[in-house]
């Protein structure tokens, strides 16, 4: 046992991301750890684990799984800890623990050895694992989750009475700490192992109020049919978290008991097994603790694993409720804040949506020519960068009023400062729900060397923080016309936001940021699905490409050969949806346009003096569901490219040509072909080639090459990219074509490349859209 003394450091660790969370006012919803270790066999746990913290996060819920390790109470677990936690049940390192347990855990090294039935609030469950580099405690439902002002868990069912026990007093912990901790339960209802109507009557002594999800008969954890009617009854998620939050200002310190019935086929099947399993448990005399594991693989052996099945499948319908509670507990808290101080929206309403990284940039300009491996005079300025808040920025200068998601470092105060800055000089709208401020971190910075000639030379990013941004649930993004995506997250939490924002009805937009996240993005497939136009440069899109191609060996030497960057874009407009475009830049304000057209990539070079020629008189503006942009440069779209492309020889016949734009126009192609909407559309950065937009229409892609003819003297390329996305973007939000929109971002362009104090300039709002 630990001295006194060796107690007094903390004994509670939240996970940073969980305390950011709770402390901005986003929704939390605790997991228990228990279903994990002891509810059913590896790696079908594992498994459940993921899809559960899925179906969290994709509607904007963060997940918090409670534990112990080696005496401290954690509040969230690391993906690594998951699986292990996964893996310790079966290999006998995981135990339960309850209340009384508590004390005990926490004053040993070694926490509890000997483990009582599980608990729902107070006590824990416990798990204790031992390896070369640690020991732990892992435990769930106790009452840390009311520490750390979580009001929301679910379970898979909750313990009640047992069978007999108005005689043995055998009655679950859950069942007390259910009366004392004012936090809102989901559950599949009361094992039926248990006296289910017995296990009502205790709640109801206590004071619990307990309900049923869209049903008036109380659920028997497999079967939604128990035979006992529900005390109440809740038909939607404001039903419970208005009567959560109403028992909260009353000052009651129970808490609420939502039983949600599994309709699941095989259940009624189970629920017949597992009346066979507790005949066969009374019989061998198999008692406390052990009767549920018992029954668990007796049951799972008698349905042939149905039951497994239908576990995991309660489970993760819990999850979807606990999801829609949660985030209604938070929008109604929200209201109250706003009322009991000003009028306000819990999230101000735009017409477009960024969400991306905000960088502290450093660049450094070298005087003369660059010389590498020593040290060069020059010129080093300090600015507000980042790919989505560049977007953001340009969008806000130009009258756009963006509202913008993205994540920030809480250790230093440039980070707030950069907010602070778009919000009061830009334009820019956020919330505390949108800014996600990561206190253990700092806020992500970029170094960009260039040589004299304002070109890049090499970068270093510190981006860690931006792991951190937050999902905009598909409720936030109603009425949105545009989303606004760039590189910078995580590719599951990019996946999550662009399929929510398909969900809502937006139009899609993508930058890919750089040839490594362009290539990373572009092997989830269920995110290129999402797009409709796409802005890369040239390398961006050959990169692509590659990714793409599920036989880059053989059929990358073809693209090198002729046309790498017609190839790339062929692969892309293939992936994409039926009416596509890639605007590639090409640097120094040129653009070339490639679209898709009935299956089939068109490819067309036309100088400024057409741009008035409407090729696509169907895309002149923004509504439209499912519609996505996609802003690459040359590089990053043959990235994409590279990793989409899976057939690129049968691909390519039907449109070689021997334009010095080939290779990108297949690169285009391939990404085309794996965006779903039938207006997809990608802008390819050329530099000082201008910009080539490939567009799929029908399934067919086309290509449009737009000149620079004249460009400025270039006094810094930095953000020159992401002026063209976002003045295109706010081009398309006041009704311009396809080719109007690319028309006017370059045009935008060129003032960033003649403005070197900062990546976007500020004399945007000079700029007069011209529609023909």
């Amino acid at each position: 046992m630990a001295t006194f003394q060796a107690l007094r450091k903390p004994f509670i660790k939240v996970l940073p991301e969980v305390a950011d969370a709770l402390s901005s006012g986003r929704p939390v919803v605790a997991l228990e750890s228990t279903i994990v270790a002891h509810g059913m066999p590896y790696p079908q746990n594992l498994d459940l684990a993921k899809d559960v913290s899925r179906i969290l996060r994709e509607k904007g819920v963060l997940p918090a799984t409670i534990a112990v390790k080696n005496g401290v109470f954690r509040v969230g677990l690391e993906a690594d800890e998951i699986v292990n936690l996964s893996m310790a049940g079966e290999e006998g390192r995981a135990m339960k623990c309850s209340t009384r347990d508590l004390p005990l855990v926490a004053a040993s090294e070694h926490g509890c050895s000997t483990a009582d039935e599980k608990t729902q609030w107070g006590g824990m469950f416990l798990w204790r694992f031992h390896d070369s580099r640690s020991n732990y405690e892992i435990s769930t439902r106790s009452r840390n989750i009311d520490f750390c002002h979580s009001a929301l868990t679910f379970q898979g069912g909750t313990g009640g009475v047992h069978r007999g026990g108005e005689l043995s007093l055998d009655i679950s912990t859950d069942l007390i700490e259910l009366s004392r901790t004012p936090v809102v339960v989901i559950s599949a209802g009361v094992k039926s192992i248990l006296d289910v109507k017995r296990t009502l009557e205790v709640l109801e002594t206590f004071g619990v109020p307990v309900g049923t999800w869209k049903s008036d008969e109380f659920p028997a954890f497999f079967s939604p049919i128990s035979g006992v009617k529900s005390p109440a009854r809740f038909d939607s998620a404001r039903d419970v978290a208005s009567a959560y939050l109403v028992g909260k200002h009353l000052g009651m310190s129970n808490g609420i008991l939502v039983a949600v019935p599994n309709h699941d086929p095989a259940g009624q099947n189970v629920e017949t097994a597992i009346q066979e399993a507790i005949s066969e448990a009374e019989a061998a005399g198999i008692q406390g603790r052990d009767i549920t594991p018992f029954i668990l693989r007796a049951v799972a052996e008698k349905t042939g694993g149905d039951s497994l099945r239908s576990n995991m499948s309660l489970v993760k319908r819990n999850a979807d409720v606990g999801a829609d509670i949660a985030n209604s507990i938070v929008d109604l808290l929200t209201k109250d804040t706003a009322k009991s101080q000003k009028p306000q929206m819990s999230q101000p309403r735009s017409r477009v949506v960024c969400v991306g990284g905000s960088v502290i940039d450093t660049i450094a300009k070298s005087s003369p020519s660059f010389i590498a491996g020593t040290s060069n005079p020059g010129v080093i300025h300090r600015s507000d960068g980042g790919v989505g808040r560049n977007i953001a920025e340009v969008l806000g200068r130009l009258g756009s009023k963006p509202f913008f998601y993205t994540a920030i470092g809480g250790k230093t105060d440039g980070g707030q400062g950069m907010i602070s800055r778009l919000e009061n000089e830009c334009g820019v709208m956020t919330s505390s729900r949108s800014v996600h401020v990561a206190t253990d971190l700092d806020t992500a910075q970029y170094l960009a060397l260039l040589d004299n000639n304002s070109d890049l030379v090499g970068g270093v990013a510190d981006m860690e923080a931006l792991s951190r941004i937050p999902i905009p649930a598909v409720e936030d993004l109603h009425g949105v016309e545009l989303l606004v995506l760039d590189s910078n997250a995580p590719v599951e939490t990019l996946t999550m936001v662009a399929k929510n924002g398909v969900k809502a009805g937006c139009l899609v937009c993508f930058d890919p940021t750089s040839v490594p996240k362009a290539r990373l993005v572009s092997r989830s497939n269920d995110f290129v699905q999402c797009l409709n136009i796409v802005f890369p440069n040239k390398d961006e899109l050959l990169a692509m490409a590659e990714e793409l191609n599920d036989g880059l060996e053989s059929q990358c030497e073809s693209i090198q050969t002729s046309d790498p960057l017609r190839d790339a874009a062929s692969m892309l407009l293939s992936r994409m949806s039926d009416k596509s475009h890639i605007v590639i830049y090409l640097g120094k304000s040129r653009v070339l346009l490639a679209s898709k057209t009935d299956d089939v990539p068109k490819f067309e070079h036309f100088p400024e003096d057409i741009f008035d020629t409407h090729i696509f008189p169907d895309i002149r503006s923004s509504n439209g569901a499912g519609d996505t942009l996609c802003f690459p440069n040359k590089d990053e779209l043959l990235a994409m490219a590279e990793e989409l492309n899976d057939g690129l020889e049968s691909q390519s016949e039907s449109i070689q040509t021997s334009d010095e734009y080939k290779p990108l126009r297949d690169a285009a192609s391939i990404l085309l072909s794996r965006m779903k909407s039938d207006k997809s559309h990608i802008v390819i950065t050329l530099g000082k080639s201008g910009v080539l937009l490939a567009s799929k229409t029908d399934d067919v892609p086309k290509f449009e090459h737009f000149p620079a003819d004249i460009f400025p003297d270039v006094r810094s390329s930095n953000g020159a990219g992401d002026t063209l996305c976002g003045a295109f973007i706010h081009a398309l939000l006041q009704g311009a074509s396809i080719e109007d929109s690319v028309h006017f971002g370059m045009k935008a362009s060129l003032l960033s490349l003649d403005c070197a104090e900062h990546a976007i300039s500020p004399n945007l709002s000079t700029l007069q859209l011209k529609m023909s």
